[in-house]
């Protein structure tokens, strides 16, 4: 193509494409293409209603861009929320779910196609997603932190097929389920910390090295701004640990479950500042 005839623009790209599609058409090939179609017509119904344009549709697969990272979002997200719904109806071996992976990056545009690295990174992220799940760049997730109510966990850098650089590749945290297992898992930790530091009393004959693993913040207001703001994440602010707090902000205390298991832990003793020293002076 004549290099005065490229057009490139920055966008959103998203790319979804079917898990395990062919052990899906192996299994019943009529009834698979008929849910493959009901599936993409509910995607490009609702990349629509987010201000979206689906470029291509090959296959099982998905291709659309947006104009904003948000919008690009919001659309994967309702899109996986219906699809699990619908998909919650079937046996599960005949569950269709798409994997969804978004990039922003600069693309070329050539008869209403898109083409470029922004493209075949989105794909990348797309192989990376769970079943069900969203996968977004280094590049998306900078626009999207602090818009959405969400909660991201870093996969950190992956080398992938015919890209030359890693690509720092983030997992969208849709579901309160996907978020209440992670606050498990870390809760777990630190309130055994917490039981094992009360039942086992030892005297450290060296107090400053004492003293460096104790944070100067204070457990009683600590424990005031978790009782009477902890589902807005105050006592996470108080203890600089800024990230948590956003997310428990838009949670509302981690849909109440975070806000409980908090409590106990700033009451044990177990509760840590941003820099992991535990807040157990109470005054």
């Amino acid at each position: 193509m004549p290099e005065e005839n490229i057009m490139r623009r920055l966008a959103a790209i998203l790319s979804a494409d079917v898990k395990d599609y062919s052990r899906l058409m192996r299994n019943d090939e009529v009834a698979t293409v008929k849910m493959l179609n009901t599936y993409r017509e509910l995607i490009i119904t609702l990349v629509q209603q987010h201000h979206g344009r689906v470029v291509d549709s090959p296959g099982d697969n998905v291709l659309a861009e947006f104009a904003s990272v948000v919008d690009g979002v919001q659309a994967a997200v309702a899109i996986q929320k219906e699809l699990k719904t619908r998909n919650a109806r079937l046996a599960t071996a005949r569950k269709m779910e798409f994997r969804v992976g978004i990039n922003l990056g600069d693309i070329i545009v050539e008869d209403e196609r898109i083409y470029g690295d922004g493209v075949n990174i989105a794909a990348r992220l797309e192989a990376m997603a769970d079943p069900g799940g969203i996968c977004i760049s280094r590049t998306a997730y900078d626009q999207i932190e602090d818009k959405l109510p969400l909660g991201y966990e870093y996969l950190g850098e992956k080398n992938v097929k015919n890209i030359p650089k890693p690509i720092r590749a983030y997992k969208v945290i849709v579901e309160p389920e996907d978020l209440t297992q992670k606050l498990k898992k870390w809760t777990t930790t630190h309130i055994k910390m917490a039981k094992s530091s009360a039942e086992v009393k030892t005297e450290l004959s060296e107090s400053t090295k004492a003293a460096s693993d104790v944070s100067d913040k204070k457990r009683l207001l600590a424990a005031i701004l978790c009782l009477s703001l902890g589902i807005f994440g105050a006592h996470r602010f108080y203890a600089g640990k800024t990230k948590s707090g956003k997310v428990m902000l838009f949670t509302i205390g981690g849909f109440g479950i975070w806000y409980v298991i908090d409590c106990l832990i700033v009451f044990f003793g177990g509760f840590t500042d941003n820099k992991g020293r535990k807040i157990k002076k109470w005054v």
